[in-house]
């Protein structure tokens, strides 16, 4: 009888993550960016005046300098390319829920181009591998393979750091 029973439940959990991964992605919602804070953070303000702060969701760009922490290489040039692709035109966003630290996890969109595949397509940031994908995996995979061998934006370095482990480092060193 607990053999019937296992195979029952296994079979519905593997019925729900089949479900759960041709579940349509969430809406999308019109925001205007005001600022760009760097190759992965914006700020936002929705339609009805709420302003948000979106954290590109399944990405990581290069880190920029905070305070005494010097940024990496391509972290300026990270932010200046996601600025030109978002400030100043139609925007959406598909709300994925808060990060820790309370920034909206968001897949960003102008017109056609989802902008976090655009932005690792581009060699301005990586696969964030801290987190299981949520959304948008295989493009996500698919754009980082021809960002590398295409050797584009941060790949073309001899040798490159990803973000986590820059982080990881600076916390720590004092000195970064």
């Amino acid at each position: 009888m607990r053999i019937v029973i296992r195979s029952i439940v296994l079979v519905q959990v593997v019925l729900l993550c089949a479900a759960l991964s041709f579940a349509a992605p969430p809406p999308r919602v019109r925001v205007t960016v005001e600022r760009v804070t760097d190759g992965d953070t914006l700020v936002v303000t929705s339609e009805n005046g709420t302003r948000l702060r979106l954290r590109l969701l399944g990405i990581d760009a290069p880190e920029i300098a905070h305070g005494a922490l010097l940024g990496q290489p391509y972290g300026l040039e990270a932010r200046q390319y996601l600025a030109r692709l978002v400030i100043n035109r139609p925007v959406q966003v598909e709300m994925f829920g808060p990060d820790v630290y309370r920034r909206i996890l968001a897949v960003v969109w102008t017109a056609d181009t989802n902008v976090n595949v655009e932005m690792v397509r581009s060699g301005f940031a990586e696969i964030y591998r801290r987190a299981r994908c949520r959304a948008y995996c295989r493009e996500l995979s698919d754009a980082e393979v021809q960002a590398q061998r295409g050797r584009v934006g941060m790949w073309m370095l001899e040798t490159h750091e990803s973000p986590a482990a820059y982080r990881k480092r600076s916390r720590a060193s004092p000195h970064g």
